[in-house]
């Protein structure tokens, strides 16, 4: 046996991963060579999102701070608050502007709690930022964001309480140019954040045009607000907004009514509930006028203080209303309205007239 182990030929004494070491080395080497701004930057997702959630930050700050300020000045006069309400938020984001931009900190509070700081143009190194100017340009981004702004919004306003748009000649003319200018802004602002959401870098135009980027402040510290409470204020405001927009599309009469009579309908009982009470009333008694007084009174109702007022009568059967009580009902209720008194459907009002004895 040891003969014939002898006569077998010896394997490689070679570390198979030897090729790939001395690729990842020379790799590296290469990787070292370049300057750290030759590289190009990479933005990660979340970072997207933090700089979107310092905005509404940021304003949700503003809010709170105009708040208390809307309460002192309202014993002094009640409403300044609201008839200054431009000037007022102006100042409050230029104070916040001034106590974290411009007091070294480079960020705003709201950025500062999504971890991020503001640097200077990529191809500029971090050693760099101080002598490249990244003071003005932070300074020329409130001035221009905030006092623009305000300038912009003022003017905007002044012009259309004075009439320009219908005044003819040069006003008209100006006005027509402010807001040709205004649709290039909007449009210029949606093709960034187009681009903001592929690259990730700048903002908004502005941050584009001076060459600002919201970096992170510390690599290893994340934002000081946490994704699941961001997340549950994004899906509540969302969810709000959603509601106010669909709130006044639903008309609560008529899905009552029409919940109501499909229920019962399934269940096998009249058409609709009828009230003994209103169905023994007079003829010459408005029983949505007596079911009305009755609701809101503490004491009896008299029936015959809710006479029939310019009387009209269902089609179907025949009982009498005040005409803006039924005409109110049928156009709150539309398809699903039914009389009060026996529960038929109300398909027509007609005038009422009385029968002639012969």
């Amino acid at each position: 046996m040891a003969g014939v182990n002898s006569q077998q030929p010896a394997l490689p004494q070679t570390d198979p991963q030897q090729p790939w070491q001395q690729t990842w080395r020379s790799t590296e080497a290469r990787l070292r060579a370049r300057p750290p701004e030759a590289l190009p930057p990479v933005v990660s997702r979340h970072a997207r999102v933090n700089k979107l959630d310092a905005d509404l930050l940021d304003a949700e700050l503003t809010d709170m701070l105009r708040e208390p300020l809307a309460k002192a000045t309202s014993l002094l006069r009640p409403g300044l608050v609201d008839t200054y309400r431009l000037e007022v938020d102006t100042a409050i984001r230029a104070l916040l502007f001034l106590l974290s931009v411009g007091s070294h900190r480079r960020a705003t509070y709201g950025q500062a709690l999504q971890n991020l700081t503001y640097r200077g143009p990529a191809s500029v190194g971090k050693q760099q930022q101080q002598q490249r100017g990244l003071g003005w340009r932070l300074h020329v981004l409130g001035l221009v964001s905030i006092g623009g702004g305000y300038a912009w919004g003022r003017m905007a306003q002044w012009m259309s309480f004075e009439g320009w748009a219908n005044a003819g000649g040069a006003r008209q003319r100006a006005w027509r140019v402010v807001r040709w200018l205004e649709r290039v802004a909007r449009v210029a602002s949606l093709a960034n954040l187009l681009v903001f959401f592929s690259a990730g870098q700048y903002r908004t135009v502005l941050e584009r045009l001076l060459g600002l980027r919201l970096v992170s402040a510390r690599a290893q510290l994340a934002q000081s607000v946490s994704f699941e409470f961001l997340n549950r204020q994004l899906v509540w405001h969302a969810f709000t907004e959603f509601v106010m927009f669909f709130l006044p599309l639903i008309n609560p009469a008529r899905t009552r009514a029409w919940a109501l009579r499909r229920a019962r309908g399934l269940l096998g009982l009249p058409p609709a509930p009828v009230d003994p009470a209103l169905a023994a009333l007079p003829e010459h008694v408005c029983a949505i006028c007596y079911a009305d007084a009755v609701r809101e009174a503490d004491a009896p109702v008299e029936p015959g203080s809710c006479l029939s007022v310019n009387a009209y009568a269902a089609a179907g059967c025949g009982h009498r209303f005040c005409y803006v009580c039924i005409r109110t009902r049928c156009m709150a209720e539309a398809d699903e309205c039914t009389c009060p008194r026996c529960g038929a459907r109300v398909e027509d009002i007609r005038r009422y007239a009385p029968r002639r004895e012969s």
